[in-house]
């Protein structure tokens, strides 16, 4: 008894320590969730307090730039005044450029500054407005402004100057109280503010983005930022914003409160487990005297004398149930004997029936009767006689035996059953929806366009990425009996043999109507009247017609359900074309198309795409977006429409990393030439 008070304490104290350490364990876990949030918090307010001191840096520069003594000196290119007023103004150096690229004066002279290519420098002087960024050059983060030199509009010179970014790196050092460093993904310093020194810091910068670091005697977080990429002349662009700060303090406080917490912790084990076995040693003590006696008639010793039935508490109800079971272990015992005498007579009457059995069965019948037969003595063996006064003995065994047989048999029989229904039911499902993709591809595949001649001064491209399944898509572009080069494009809302059925007589009724003469907005109201006639599935088209005349250069142009296309009129010159909306066709049959008529500049190119090229999704879940699209078109050096296509079918291929998408994606671009 005194074992079991024992273990019933150190499990009672295991169970208050568990409890103690799981409470232990999720404050730190929200400690440290805290802490990791607070980090978070910290870096993004560093980067907009860091972003803020660069605006405000820029708009200083801007006001000084502007500053008309130095404008008259550039302007009259006396190198000896600028180089005065580049000093009081704050900057290190300036250069004014032509439109192509050519440095008419640099200050200093052995310094001029290259750090903008001729697209740039175009851009500046076409949009007549002062450009600013951070650059790495001279050893240095140094902010660099572009701005049209003269009063001539557009002006054909550029002014640029750089100007250190000391002020607001020491602004910022002071705000966070600590030190501030700017370097290169190599470790070059380009900038420093505070205290400390770059090679003290360098080593616990390189561990990571929060570490902590022990410099000297004292202790210091340590915040590694990566800033957005900058152009420059020296390493790769790479720029890292590395604060310091002293965390001397803060950490001796956190250290003393663990200890305190842990010493705390420790003493409510002890004194919980002191009282813990207190109150089991006063409980259990009372009840000794009845367990030894139960002890003792589990050994089979039905003559052991039981004391304190004739108390009336619990104890007392105890050692009455104690004699309880000693007078039932005595008539127990006399039955036991009765029972075994009736085990054996079942045994060998099973087994008399059994081989008898065998007898008239074939070989295999027999082999797998005497293998039951065999199971059943070992089975039987097993078994104790005396267990339960219900207990049918062998017969039982026996009877479960062969049940289980039965059982294995209808198991094993109706899971063949069901396998081969699944299996068939599955091979006709599929091999019907094979027939219908392949039947939907080769008619989806029969409608694209091969190559057309166009006229000289146009010329078109296709670029088609199928989905996984088949999704309805199709373009198409042919000439009109005046010459005019119309180009369609058309996704359905559903895939299937209907969508495919759906895609070829929205086609069809497209180059119909064209080919009688009507413009993109009535060819789309009449395809609708048709298409919305006779879809019984409910399914609906996005559709887009354009038609250009290769005389006018007249683009007249109607949308339903796809996005808006692109126009690129020169290098970098990105815009959306601002063209009517209409809802997807195939759903009202008394809808009304609206087209917008404009014309195009000479020269220039039309992109046109579907909603699944936007929209689809790669396998992290990111859209491809009309953003990124833009940034591809607006990165292009030669805007033919194959080049087009081909930029456009290479970003696919890097965004979805090779993998089928869910949707179609199509693209088409139209190249008007001089």
């Amino acid at each position: 008894m005194t074992g079991l008070r024992q273990r019933m304490t150190v499990a009672a104290a295991a169970v208050v320590l568990a409890v103690l350490v799981t409470a232990a364990v999720f404050a730190l876990l929200r400690i440290e969730s805290g802490a990791t949030r607070h980090a978070e918090d910290e870096g993004r307010m560093t980067l907009r307090l860091w972003e803020g001191l660069l605006d405000q840096s820029a708009a200083a520069a801007r006001v000084a730039v502007g500053d008309p003594r130095l404008t008259d000196a550039l302007e009259r290119g006396n190198a000896t005044a600028v180089a005065e007023r580049l000093g009081a103004l704050g900057f290190t150096a300036v250069t004014v450029v032509n439109g192509a690229g050519q440095t008419l004066l640099a200050v200093p002279a052995d310094q001029p500054i290259r750090l903008l290519d001729e697209r740039r420098i175009g851009q500046v002087l076409a949009r007549n407005d002062t450009q600013d960024g951070l650059v790495l050059t001279g050893g240095a983060a140094q902010l660099l402004l572009a701005r049209p030199l003269g009063a001539q509009r557009p002006a054909d010179r550029a002014l640029v100057a750089i100007r250190p970014l000391t002020g607001g790196l020491e602004a910022l050092a002071g705000v966070l109280g600590g030190s501030a460093f700017l370097v290169g993904s190599d470790g070059t310093l380009y900038g420093h503010a505070g205290p400390l020194a770059w090679a003290d810091v360098r080593s616990a910068a390189e561990r990571g983005e929060e570490v902590q670091a022990s410099i000297g005697a004292r202790g210091y977080g340590v915040r590694k930022l990566r800033l957005p990429k900058v152009a420059g002349t020296e390493g790769d662009g790479t720029l890292y914003l590395v604060t310091v700060r002293e965390t001397t303090l803060a950490t001796m406080a956190d250290s003393l409160l663990d200890s305190s917490a842990i010493l705390v912790v420790l003493m409510m084990l002890v004194a919980g487990t002191l009282g813990l076995d207190w109150y089991f040693r006063r409980v259990f003590t009372p009840v000794y005297a009845s367990m030894s006696a139960l002890s003792a008639l589990a050994a089979g010793d039905t003559g052991v004398a039981v004391l304190g039935a004739e108390r009336t508490d619990e104890a007392g109800q105890l050692a009455r149930t104690v004699e309880v079971f000693r007078s039932r272990s005595r008539a127990l015992r006399d039955a036991e004997e009765r029972r075994a005498r009736h085990w054996l007579r079942q045994q060998s009457f099973i087994r008399r029936q059994m081989l008898r059995l065998s007898e008239t069965l074939p070989e295999q019948g027999r082999r797998e009767l005497l293998a039951d037969l065999a199971r059943i003595e070992a089975a039987s063996e097993g078994r104790t006689p005396c267990a339960r006064t219900d207990d049918p003995g062998a017969l039982a065994v026996a009877f479960e035996v062969m049940a289980e047989r039965v059982r294995d048999q209808h198991t094993a029989l109706d899971g063949m059953v069901r396998q081969l229904q699944a299996a068939l039911d599955t091979r006709t499902e599929l091999l019907e929806l094979q027939k219908q993709f392949e039947i939907a591809r080769r008619m989806q595949a029969a409608i694209l366009p091969s190559d057309l001649t166009t006229p000289p001064d146009l010329e078109a491209s296709g670029l088609m990425r199928p989905a996984a399944e088949f999704d309805g898509s199709f373009y198409d572009f042919f000439l009109t009996a005046d010459g005019s080069l119309a180009v369609l494009i058309g996704q359905v809302s559903g895939g299937g043999l209907a969508a495919g059925f759906m895609t070829v007589t929205a086609r069809a009724a497209l180059r119909t109507l064209a080919a009688a003469g009507l413009g993109p907005a009535a060819c789309l109201t009449g395809a609708n009247r048709l298409l919305a006639a006779d879809n019984a599935a409910g399914l609906s088209i996005g559709l887009a017609m354009g038609i250009v005349s290769p005389r006018s250069r007249r683009l007249v142009f109607a949308a339903a359900g796809v996005p808006e296309p692109f126009l690129l009129r020169r290098f970098g010159d990105v815009v959306d074309l601002p063209v009517a909306a209409n809802p997807p066709l195939g759903l009202d049959p008394a809808m009304t198309a609206v087209e917008t008529a404009l014309d195009l500049p000479v020269p220039s190119t039309l992109v046109l795409c579907n909603g699944g090229l936007l929209d689809g999704e790669n396998r992290f879940g990111v859209a491809f977006g009309r953003a990124r699209l833009t940034g591809i078109l607006g990165n292009l050096d030669d805007l033919s429409a194959a080049s087009v296509t081909a930029a456009v079918s290479a970003g696919l291929a890097e965004h979805g990393g090779g993998a089928a998408m869910a949707v179609d994606r199509l693209c088409v671009a139209l190249r008007v030439r001089a």
